[in-house]
């Protein structure tokens, strides 16, 4: 076949394919090519003038409080500002945050343009053991600044073109309220006696520590409490898929184009080429595809799976267990299930982690590194309604010895050992690969 024949019939192939297959892999929205989607003008909307983070946002109202309640007092770097309601693990992390950014002469501004809430505009919401449960996230570009608050310089900055905001709240609403459908019940309650001793304790979580006797007071009578809110930014698998596509293309018209050019026969040379082709560009396509099933699949094989409640329990697992002082925060972006194993019991899952992790060295200036780590985490095959960061307690005193409850790192009496039933749908982390 003449040359400019077979480069015409090749190309013309390869490029059709290619553009099928591309258009079922890859995950394209042409409206980030648009000028007001640039990284530029996102950051004038981003740095735009705002009384509050999520002005003119267009969201619901309680959604955007119940973020603005986090994200003002990391703006201000002022804990005082902090909500009364929440969860202690979750206050203890928020407060060494601003102590450590307080103790550098900076604050933390998240700006945020470009919200979509999921779900549309209201929150995913549950009941669970007495207590209901609303969940929130959005979709959005954000810029994470360290801002010096002597003179207002920027030190450090994250800027993320694609990331969402999540936040978990609960709220214990007894049987006898539940008609009302009120969406305040207990915003007097500031204040309770301590059943040990008789004080009078001021309410700041779920759980308080009596600062006269050292008595663990549970108190669920609650309006909403924030348990956790995150950060996080997603990896794409487009530019890989996109390179992997090209080639698959070149070697495509490759195998086409030799076989126009080289073999006389047209009939065969077109059989040979096309089989050559497809052959060629299944090895490279199929695991692209395969891939991203594989993904559906594992998922769909964990009962009652959340990839929000995974995140958080990491989130978590990754505080308790940090050890590095210059550690500010980090967040969990991408789970990427690699295996899931069951026995009658418990659920095993292999994942890679993906995120980042911002450091803030004393009297230097905050940097950020990406980080990847090989889990295997572990839970209840068959997990009761998902909580947020583990069963609070009723007991007070411990059923066992009589003690007042006081759990040490297994969730045991801190003096005769007892164990309560603690949450079966939280993922523990068993292995670090």
């Amino acid at each position: 076949m003449d040359l400019s024949v077979s480069l015409f019939i090749a190309a013309s192939f390869a490029i059709l394919c290619t553009f099928y297959i591309g258009n079922k892999i890859l995950t394209i929205d042409y409206s980030e090519y648009c000028s007001k989607n640039s990284k530029k003008a996102k950051l004038e909307r981003l740095l735009a003038k705002k009384d509050t983070p999520l002005q003119n946002s267009k969201i619901r109202r309680d959604i955007r409080k119940a973020f603005e309640r986090v994200l003002i007092p990391l703006g201000k770097a002022d804990q005082k500002l902090l909500p009364a309601r929440m969860d202690m693990t979750f206050r203890k992390k928020i407060v060494s945050k601003i102590n450590r950014l307080n103790k550098n002469n900076l604050c933390c501004n998240i700006y945020v343009t470009d919200v979509v809430p999921v779900p549309k505009n209201d929150f995913e919401i549950w009941s669970d053991d007495g207590r209901e449960w609303r969940e929130s996230v959005l979709m959005c570009s954000t810029l994470e600044r360290f801002e010096s608050t002597e003179d207002n310089t920027v030190r450090h900055e994250i800027y993320r073109k694609n990331s969402s905001l999540r936040i978990l709240q609960s709220r214990h609403v007894r049987s006898a309220d539940r008609n009302e459908k009120k969406k305040s019940y207990y915003s007097d309650m500031l204040r309770i006696t301590c059943p040990s001793c008789g004080a009078d304790v001021r309410l700041v979580s779920q759980q308080v520590i009596c600062e006269y006797c050292g008595a663990v007071i549970k108190n669920e009578f609650y309006d909403w409490q924030t348990e956790s809110f995150e950060l996080y930014g997603s990896i794409s698998t487009n530019l890989k898929r996109f390179f992997q596509l090209l080639v698959s293309g070149c070697i495509l018209f490759l195998c086409v184009f030799l076989c126009l050019y080289l073999i006389e026969d047209t009939e065969i040379s077109l059989a040979a080429g096309v089989g050559a082709a497809v052959l060629a560009f299944g090895v490279i396509i199929t695991p692209i595809i395969y891939g991203k099933v594989k993904q559906e699949k594992l998922a769909g094989k964990i009962a009652r799976y959340s990839e929000n409640y995974l995140r958080a329990c990491l989130n978590e697992h990754f505080w308790e267990n940090e050890s590095d002082e210059d550690l500010l925060d980090f967040s969990v972006d991408t789970i990427k299930l690699l295996k899931v194993a069951h026995t009658e019991e418990t659920t095993t899952v292999t994942a890679d982690i993906f995120g980042t992790k911002t450091f803030l060295p004393e009297n230097q200036k905050p940097f950020t590194k990406k980080f990847k780590k090989r889990l295997i985490i572990q839970r209840a095959r068959y997990p009761e309604k998902r909580k947020a960061d583990g069963e609070f307690y009723v007991e007070k005193d411990c059923p066992s010895c009589g003690a007042n409850f006081m759990p040490d790192e297994n969730h045991c009496c801190s003096f005769c050992g007892f164990g309560l039933q603690v949450n079966n749908a939280k993922w523990i982390v068993q292995k670090n690969k």
